[in-house]
């Protein structure tokens, strides 16, 4: 049983790994989009709407790793105690 625990603890502590990189990566997107938005910098027949558009997609996918990666982290979190 502890072999499994102890599976089961390296499993978590690369989804906190990879919870904190999509973290950063999601704010680093949410910074850029700001930006690409911000209508005080480009009048609005102006903004990047492709960009921001493939940009927004990214994010969304970035935030259901995200999500999937909390959920297992939870999971196992429950499993260990």
């Amino acid at each position: 049983m502890s072999m499994q625990n102890e599976l089961r603890r390296v499993r978590r502590t690369n989804l906190d790994y990879q919870s904190r990189r999509l973290r950063q990566e999601i704010e680093c997107l949410c910074r850029t989009i700001s930006v690409n938005l911000d209508c005080g910098l480009l009048r609005p027949e102006q903004l990047p709407v492709e960009e921001i558009d493939g940009q927004w997609d990214e994010l969304k996918t970035k935030w259901a790793a995200l999500s999937v990666a909390n959920a297992g982290i939870a999971r196992l979190e429950e499993e260990l105690s």
